[in-house]
């Protein structure tokens, strides 16, 4: 999922109320901003496997930890297995971008709409691998965070995220959690940076919340962010959305929601 989605099954699991759309939107959404899935999926893995080694979770954590079991269960399928399999929602739906995916590159370049063909820059079985199971699981989020669209939730979002416009506050957001948490990321300082900027951009500058789904493909290919490129990535988001499989989609949020509830339903079981 991405940001939309993320804060919509978290506030759906009853992890938090509406205030993971204000300021505790940032720790949910930590994970992206600060580049920190392989400690997460770690900090997850030992939750679930040695539950009586673990100290109560503080609600940095415990935030973090709904947007990792979201990532996993939506990759990799409802079972935290003991090496990752990709099997999850997100890839079995992926044929739905691949299948367009020549055909929306090619539109985009003949229109003047980019200049970057990703394709000239990835090989062709992880172009589409990549590009399939994002582009599924941003058509997802428009489905999910449909409700937010000019809602006391949407106001409080942007507000949150604007502040990441400020490097100074987002490095000092970042260290903050990561001392809280010990939390580690392998990124550089600059690719952090860059990160919260584009988040605290995106806040201040969307017409609407479902160009955030719209961004995260342009920067994946390194489009622009003008309202024509935006326009014509969402028409591709929603003509997926349309054809995504409502029974998987709908199964997909249950488990999503369920384990981020009760996280020891992703064990293992005999």
């Amino acid at each position: 999922m991405d940001i939309i989605g993320h804060l919509a099954v978290v506030e759906h699991a009853a992890t938090a109320g509406s205030e993971v759309w204000e300021d505790d939107a940032a720790l949910a959404l930590f994970p992206n901003l600060a580049h920190c899935h392989e400690w997460a999926y770690g900090r997850l893995r030992a939750t679930v496997d040695r539950p009586e080694e673990e100290q109560p979770a503080g609600r940095a954590a415990k935030l973090i930890e709904g947007h990792i079991i979201t990532d996993w269960v939506i990759h990799y399928g409802p079972t935290l297995t003991p090496t990752p399999q990709r099997i999850g929602w997100a890839y079995q739906e992926m044929h739905l971008a691949v299948d367009r995916m020549d055909r929306f590159i090619d539109t985009a370049l003949r229109s003047g709409l980019a200049e970057r063909d990703p394709r000239d820059h990835d090989t062709r079985a992880h172009l589409e691998r990549d590009f399939g199971h994002t582009s599924v699981e941003c058509a997802l989020d428009l489905r999910v965070g449909g409700h937010v669209a000019d809602s006391p939730r949407e106001t409080a979002l942007r507000a949150s995220l604007a502040r990441f416009a400020d490097p100074e506050f987002a490095e000092e957001f970042a260290a903050r959690v990561f001392a809280e948490t010990g939390g580690f990321t392998r990124e550089s300082d600059a690719m952090l940076s860059r990160t919260m900027r584009e988040y605290g951009e995106w806040a201040s500058g969307i017409a609407h919340p479902e160009d955030f789904a719209a961004l995260t493909l342009c920067t994946k290919f390194g489009w622009p962010y003008d309202r024509r490129t935006v326009d014509y990535v969402l028409g591709f988001l929603h003509e997926i959305d349309r054809d995504l499989d409502d029974g998987l989609a709908d199964r997909l949020v249950d488990e999503v929601v369920a384990a981020i509830a009760q996280p020891s339903r992703l064990a293992l079981t005999a």
